[in-house]
């Protein structure tokens, strides 16, 4: 049975679900009910910025991998980078995201086949969010989503890395947006999770991994 790592931060890692899934989990659930079950692992860390999620995402895979050829990360590059802090600037400046983020995805791929998924949306009149992990507020814009969203496509074209656009797809997904008007505009409820996992599921970059 292939093994699936899912890396991440906070979306990854389902907070607020009150099922206690995420989408990995739901997603799990959604395969098993078919022809293509597989084994998860959700590696998702709230809060992690791409700096933070480089330095351990290989190593973590590495010791739940049975078969590179078989097997596959899932990559959720998360928002964190884009937020604005208190004093106006971003968390991370843009052209050092991106950084960080080519050459994880760079040192991923070389070891195992990845899928990336982008930044999904917010409410931003729910903004700004309260980090109980910084104590501090930061503030997500969907334009500044939209333009990571863009850039991410980019690199991962050049690098002939499959991505899925979840800014794109869930901002028209009622379930997942009035998910997040009813949390904290960041983190959808499980009705959003499964509306993620929905679209991870009937995704043709994701179906391509797991039939291989």
């Amino acid at each position: 049975m292939k093994r699936v790592c899912f890396i991440g931060a906070s979306i990854m890692e389902g907070m607020s679900d009150e099922g206690k899934l995420g989408m990995p989990g739901r997603l799990a659930l959604l395969e098993a009910s078919g022809d293509t079950p597989f084994i998860h692992y959700n590696l998702g860390v709230r809060g992690q910025t791409l700096r933070e999620i480089s330095a351990r995402a290989l190593n973590e895979c590495k010791v739940r991998v049975i078969d590179p050829k078989s097997d596959f990360i899932v990559f959720a590059t998360g928002s964190n980078d884009f937020a604005i802090t208190e004093t106006g600037i971003p968390r991370t400046p843009r052209h050092r995201a991106m950084k960080h983020f080519q050459e994880l995805i760079e040192e991923l791929k070389e070891f195992i086949p990845l899928l990336v998924l982008g930044p999904t949306p917010v409410d931003e009149e729910k903004m700004p969010f309260l980090s109980i992990q910084t104590g501090m507020n930061f503030d997500f814009k969907n334009n500044d989503l939209l333009e990571g969203t863009n850039e991410y496509q980019d690199i991962c074209s050049k690098q002939r890395i499959p991505f899925l656009n979840l800014h794109q797809e869930l901002i028209v997904s009622p379930d997942y947006m009035s998910g997040l008007k009813m949390n904290d505009g960041l983190h959808s409820t499980g009705m959003g999770y499964q509306a993620m996992a929905l679209t991870v599921h009937r995704s043709d970059q994701w179906q391509e991994l797991l039939s291989r």
